[in-house]
């Protein structure tokens, strides 16, 4: 077995030392929260909306775990892990105001990066201990391994097939596609500076260039990507759309930083990269299907298909033979260790973007269910209990979740409700939306006051409304089992 970095029991008592230090690292400029014009930042690295205010009543006693990896505690403890790990990472200024680059050297500040040190590995153990709890395959040969990258090829590709496949049904390819691009596209860079930095500290030096992981750098499928994520609308990828990021989306970069500034775990690293690049080959993937929806040329691209995934099995088994000639059964323990926690959280990744998507796609729907939410509180007057708030215009909620399912419902005044890029949904008095835990999502105002009510409603209530949608929706999959289309098979 492999010992544990983030075993959150060793951090648990020291609770209490590390919250505050957590908040005044928040309290930096660059993390405050939103204004209304900063829903995008066009391409600004060094602006990262955070809510400092969640952090006020996040419990940091427990860590998260696969169940509430869609909660707000660990979309705040995301935002705050990458934001640390990219002190280490220069973006440039944009011009030559002098204010430009006060703003930048005040966002690397010796003191904002001191803290950051100081707070990161609380921040990662709270965050990732559920990883490392990930079971372990019980055969760690070197076919069983690959088999299981292979999974991970196969998984993420029916995803993405899936997903495109209900894009169209919902009439929501270019938002759909925008979404999910936003989650992929534009953190690309992120991953690839953490395993850049891990390439630079001699991580892969055992393996040759022969058998590196490819997404380390650029790759030939980033072109096509690069072009499908411009025709949805996709045009930053510098963190401009830094509020549109999921908990599971960051995270999937965060793990990759967190291995990658610990050398003693380069092993479990080249399982965490190899898994990052079979989902980047997914996205080529989609980016391939997309391509031919919107008749770009890019979609006759060359030296695309099975030969790309026989590639990246290849190198695997290839680094799996070094490691084992080198280290044994011990070395190829550590490198299942960081496929097992990578596969894992892709998992949880899947269903939390899946859930926002199909949220995204049946807004309607969600607007219907509230009605009848609302109708049913106004029959039965049950004890529910609600927050109300009144903002003045131009107030600005900052991308955030919620840890229980709640109505958004209009008294007086106008307001805007957003969920993903291009998303202006206007809610006038008496007018509503349900909103799910864990649904990312936010709002200003567009009146000179607006006074609304935050329902929170039961699980009980909300289940079989859903359950519904779902079985309704797959009723239409079955009839329309011919829209389906293909994708390489692994």
């Amino acid at each position: 077995m492999t010992s544990r970095s983030f075993d959150f029991e060793k951090w648990a008592p020291r609770t209490d030392e590390f919250v505050p230090l957590i908040r005044r690292f928040a309290e930096h400029e660059a993390l405050r929260s939103a204004t209304v014009d900063e829903l995008v930042l066009g391409d600004e690295f060094h602006r990262r909306p955070l809510r400092p205010e969640d952090l006020s009543f996040i419990d940091f006693s427990r860590p998260v775990t696969e169940g509430n990896a869609h909660q707000l505690g660990f979309l705040a403890a995301q935002r705050l892990l990458l934001s640390i790990h990219e002190l280490g990472v220069a973006d440039f200024p944009r011009d030559s105001a002098p204010e430009t680059f006060s703003r930048i050297a005040a966002f690397y500040d010796d003191e904002q990066r001191v803290l950051g040190a100081r707070v990161l590995p609380f921040l990662e153990a709270f965050s990732f201990d559920f990883l490392e709890r990930a079971p372990l395959a019980v055969d760690i040969r070197r076919g069983t391994l690959v088999d299981q990258l292979r999974q991970v090829l196969s998984v993420e590709a029916a995803f993405w097939r899936r997903a495109l496949e209900n894009f169209g049904r919902a009439s929501y390819l270019e938002q759909g596609l925008r979404f999910s691009l936003i989650q992929t596209w534009s953190l690309i860079d992120s991953k690839r500076a953490a395993l850049g930095r891990a390439a630079g500290a001699r991580f892969f030096e055992p393996l040759g260039a022969e058998n590196l992981p490819r997404v380390i750098g650029a790759m030939p499928i980033d072109g096509l990507v690069r072009d499908v994520a411009l025709r949805a609308g996709v045009e930053r990828q510098a963190h401009g759309y830094w509020q549109f990021y999921l908990s599971t989306s960051l995270a999937s970069c965060n793990w990759l930083h967190a291995l990658a500034r610990r050398p003693d775990r380069a092993l479990q690293l080249y399982g965490a990269a190899f898994v990052a690049e079979a989902e980047w080959l997914a996205v080529g993937c989609l980016a391939g299907m997309a391509a031919a929806r919107f008749g770009l040329e890019e979609a006759r691209t060359p030296n695309w298909g099975q030969a790309v995934f026989n590639d990246v099995l290849d190198r695997f088994e290839r680094t799996l033979s070094v490691v084992e000639q080198k280290w044994g059964a011990r070395g190829l323990v550590e490198v299942a260790s960081g496929l097992s926690a990578a596969t894992a959280l892709g998992a949880v990744s899947r269903r939390n973007l899946g859930e926002q998507l199909g949220w995204l796609c049946s807004m309607d729907a969600y607007r219907d269910m509230a009605e009848r939410i609302d109708q049913r509180i106004r029959a039965e007057r049950p004890d529910i209990d609600r927050e109300t708030f009144v903002e003045p215009r131009e107030m600005c909620s900052t991308t955030h979740v919620h840890n229980d399912h709640r109505l958004v419902l209009i008294e007086s005044g106008n307001m805007v409700f957003w969920a993903n890029l291009g998303m202006t949904l206007r809610l006038a008095p008496g007018e509503m939306v349900l909103v799910p835990e864990g649904r990312l999502h936010g709002s200003s105002i567009e009146s000179p006051v607006c006074t609304y009510h935050q329902p929170i409603i039961p699980e009980e209530w909300v289940r079989p409304l859903m359950d519904e949608l779902t079985q309704g929706a797959a009723r239409e999959r079955v009839a329309d089992r011919s829209a389906l289309d293909s994708a390489p098979h692994v």
